[in-house]
């Protein structure tokens, strides 16, 4: 069983080795780290990929759900199984005139449980759902402990649990379950990692969040294991820097960095004119540089020299200038670098409110799709060369000096119409995740 599926955030993919086909995954979650957000991020990336996803609400009104969820494409797609109008929301008339008044208007499927608080008849209804959806559908489970709440017993609800995930990972699903942490006893939380494939935490030290992957089974991964750090902007998740919590000493900052931008121990050593051994002894705090090396490493790590020398700096200062020989060279996920080149305008996205590129699309290309899944604001300004650009069936043909400017949609083909490369300002805004 195979094949590398997206939670929807580009950063997370990257450091879990993506999900794979029937894996279950558990979320411990504390109060206020956004948890929604990313089971929004899952839901759209999967409708808009074509696959069915079914939505087992224990702890949010159709109504709340249907509104927060209306924005999204593909909705026909989605269906919701209502355990909380009749669970936690005991009937009353305010949730059950969702059925009423809201439900025809919702593009998705609602189906009602009429008594989620017997576990045998939201098995059956959850079965007949498993069975009319077929494989390679996606779940969500919001509340393990809005089940545990209704139920009243933590035993049973482990029963379900150990019931489940078997049957999820044999019809090729992939399955989110999202848990209070401070809600359950220890040794329940210990029993659901042992059967799930994928355990991941959410928290908050000291005012930040953090998240990291508790187990990723059939994925080796080290980094995955180590906090890292983000925020909520809006509905997006950022990372603002992936060397997991602020580094403080010499040796973490230039670890960080480095890691930051792909380079090995080896690649810097090359490029500053030093070892391996000595990257590696300078990483682990054993040595000091000197003045020369200093400057050299500060310039192929894109940073300034004085950021290794403030004890209370956390973050690296961002250059003001960069230089055409000084700019990363990006590789789309999605697109042979034959056919295009993507040129990041600044040292980093790092705390900035745009995210701008050189876009270098080479003569004759055809491109299906968008280079991005971001969510935001896209310009686009021409420089030289002439694009053929497919927005929503509608083709617009852009020469040198043509801008435009898109919000919720999306190109869906790029054409190199002109003779030569075609080369655009591209920015984003805000920032994709993980950057």
């Amino acid at each position: 069983m195979s094949g590398k599926i997206s939670t929807g955030i580009g950063y997370l993919d990257h450091i879990l080795g993506f999900l794979k086909t029937g894996d279950n995954v558990i979320w411990e979650v504390e109060a206020g780290t956004y948890i929604e957000i990313f089971l929004q991020r899952f839901i759209e990336h999967n409708l808009k990929s074509g696959y069915k996803l079914v939505y087992v609400s224990f702890n949010a009104s159709p109504s709340t759900l249907s509104k927060r969820l209306a924005h999204l494409s593909h909705l026909e797609s989605l269906t919701i199984l209502d355990c909380f109008t009749s669970g936690k929301g005991n009937n009353d008339p305010l949730f059950a005139q969702f059925y009423e008044k809201e439900k025809e208007k919702f593009k998705g499927n609602v189906i009602k449980v009429e008594n989620p608080k017997d576990h045998s008849q939201f098995r059956v209804a959850l079965d007949r759902i498993e069975v009319e959806k077929g494989s390679g559908v996606r779940y969500i489970f919001d509340s393990l402990t809005g089940m545990q709440d209704i139920w009243g017993d933590e035993n049973v609800t482990y029963k379900f649990f150990t019931y489940s995930c078997p049957r999820l990972y044999d019809l090729q699903t992939v399955a989110y379950w999202v848990l209070e942490k401070e809600a359950h006893t220890s040794s329940f939380k210990a029993n659901l990692r042992h059967i799930t494939q994928v355990a991941i935490e959410l928290e908050k030290e000291n005012g930040e969040l953090f998240l990291k992957a508790n187990k990723i089974e059939g994925r080796f991964s080290k980094v995955a294991f180590l906090p890292k750090h983000y925020e909520a902007w809006g509905d997006e998740i950022i990372f603002p820097s992936i060397g997991g919590r602020r580094p403080s000493s010499l040796g973490e900052k230039i670890k960080a960095l480095r890691k930051k931008i792909g380079m090995t121990q080896k690649e810097l050593a090359e490029q500053v004119g030093l070892t391996p051994s000595f990257i590696s002894q300078l990483e682990k705090n054993l040595i000091s540089p000197s003045l020369d090396s200093l400057l050299k490493l500060s310039e192929k790590l894109n940073t300034q020299p004085v950021y290794f020398l403030m004890e209370n700096e956390s973050e690296p200062l961002q250059k003001i200038v960069i230089k055409p020989n000084e700019r990363q060279n990006v590789q789309l996920p999605s697109v042979k670098a034959t056919k295009v080149k993507l040129e990041l305008l600044v040292s980093d996205t790092l705390n900035r409110r745009m995210e701008p590129y050189l876009l270098t699309i080479k003569e004759g290309e055809v491109i299906d799709g968008h280079f991005y899944n971001h969510k935001g604001d896209e310009f686009a300004y021409v420089i030289e060369g002439e694009l053929e650009v497919e927005i929503h069936d509608e083709k617009h043909l852009l020469s040198q000096g043509d801008s435009f400017y898109i919000e919720s949609r999306f190109p869906s083909r790029w054409v190199n119409k002109g003779k030569g490369n075609a080369v655009i300002l591209w920015v984003l805004s805000p920032p994709r995740a993980g950057l």
